[in-house]
């Protein structure tokens, strides 16, 4: 019973310390958390007092950088005056001189500009009704400009002729058309100087076009619509075709000299047409002929041993023909080889023939170019002594007969050099294998 009361105790000693220390850690845990919050709202007070300090300091941080720039450009203006302050007296005397040139030149640019604008087509005394109608004229050139309209103008003709026709500018490209004539085609302004006044200037036919595709024009010209030809490069075209000329006219301006130049081109290739043709002609030559022969020395049976050597001769041809007989008919030594040697140059002989001319021409060609070209630079030098250097027309004669001459010696050297060294290179081949067959041929043994 003692036991029992004692553990009763026990227990209920135990069940009071545990109820107390529950409620020790509930306080415990409210204290904590009323510490976080207040850390919490500290923190937030913290974090706002530092971005307005952030604002402030960054606000400050511009106004610093904008001073600083302002005091680079302060130290480069200062830093550009202390330069000039240094620099020396020459260089000071040369960006004077650059400023005086780029002045004189803004006032060159200016003067023309005032000169241009200022200039009229009428004396200061003309009557104002002049004055007037010349007005009129531009203001309606500057409206054709910008609304184009058929007008008619004086067109000089392919043929000379000065007809009246309908012209239409398209900006820089200008077309006509004639019903009276049913011609049609592109024009343009002969006179150069009066470009700014298109009403006018005398227009010149460049190109008339054919009749299916001058329609066109005439449909344009009547309804207000129809498709026309285009020159994509205003009028250039036209300008280079009628400079275009046949072989015959470009010869032709060489002048005298011309003739003996063609005639050594001419004389040159007739002579290498004949030589080609002699070399095809040659024959071949049969190779190793000694050894052929020789093997023929072994047949036993005379009549098949003559029958083979005949039929070995018939083989040859030409100028080894001509050799082997001489071996054959005649014994080894100074003889023979003195009549095979002769035979030799006569055949070097007849296969170098006129290949010398070939390189006659090819060499005097360019000198006798050389030699137009001095006599069209006097003929120049002539007509500049009379009309001056300012006018080309007046000695393009003279230089295209100089350039002319030159070219055509150079077009005649070139292909007879070629020439002369292919031929040249046939002959020391088939001569070589010639010369060589007869070194051989000096002592073929021909006992019978």
């Amino acid at each position: 019973m003692t036991k029992k009361i004692i553990l009763t105790t026990m227990l209920m000693a135990l069940s009071i310390s545990a109820f107390a220390a529950t409620e020790d850690n509930s306080k415990v845990i409210n204290d904590l958390l009323s510490d976080i919050k207040s850390a919490q709202s500290k923190l937030e007070s913290s974090q706002k007092k530092l971005t307005k300090s952030r604002e402030k300091l960054a606000v400050q941080v511009r106004e610093q950088e904008q001073l600083v720039a302002k005091l680079r450009e302060k130290s480069a203006v200062s830093q550009r005056l202390q330069d000039e302050k240094t620099l020396s007296l020459q260089q000071l005397q040369n960006r004077l001189k650059t400023w005086t040139e780029q002045k004189q030149y803004q006032q060159n640019i200016l003067s023309r500009f005032n000169h241009n604008m200022a200039q009229q087509p009428f004396s200061t005394q003309a009557a104002p009704e002049e004055k007037l109608a010349w007005l009129t004229e531009h203001l309606n050139g500057i409206d054709n400009r910008i609304n184009p309209t058929w007008q008619s103008k004086k067109v000089v003709m392919p043929n000379g002729e000065l007809n009246t026709a309908k012209v239409l500018a398209l900006g820089p490209v200008k077309v006509f058309a004639n019903e009276a004539s049913n011609t049609a085609g592109f024009v343009s302004m002969i006179d150069s100087d009066n470009v700014s006044e298109p009403n006018s200037a005398l227009l010149k036919a460049e190109l008339v076009l054919a009749t299916d595709e001058s329609a066109g024009l005439f449909a344009l010209m009547n309804t207000g619509s129809g498709t026309i030809s285009f020159d994509p490069t205003l009028t250039r075209a036209f300008k280079i075709n009628s400079q275009k000329e046949t072989i015959i006219d470009h010869i032709g301006k060489g002048g005298i000299w011309i003739f003996p130049i063609v005639a050594f081109g001419v004389f040159a290739l007739i002579i290498a047409l004949l030589k080609a043709i002699q070399f095809v002609r040659l024959p071949s030559l049969i190779p190793a002929f000694n050894e052929r022969f020789a093997q023929l020395e072994k047949i036993t049976n005379a009549e098949d041993k003559i029958a083979a050597q005949q039929s070995l001769f018939a083989q040859a041809q030409g100028m080894q023909a001509k050799l082997i007989e001489i071996a054959l008919n005649t014994e080894i030594g100074q003889k023979r080889d003195d009549r095979l040697f002769s035979n030799l140059l006569g055949s070097k002989h007849k296969l170098e023939y006129w290949l010398g001319a070939i390189a006659i021409t090819a060499a005097v060609s360019p000198l006798l170019g050389l030699l137009g070209t001095v006599s069209g630079m006097i003929e120049t030098f002539k007509l500049m002594t009379l009309f001056g250097a300012g006018d080309p027309a007046a000695v393009s004669g003279g230089i295209s007969q100089a350039l002319v001459t030159t070219e055509l010696g150079l077009v005649v050297a070139i292909p007879a050099l070629l020439l002369h060294a292919l031929l040249s290179r046939r002959v020391k081949t088939y001569y070589g294998a010639l010369e060589s067959c007869g070194v051989n041929l000096s002592q073929l043994n021909n006992d019978k």
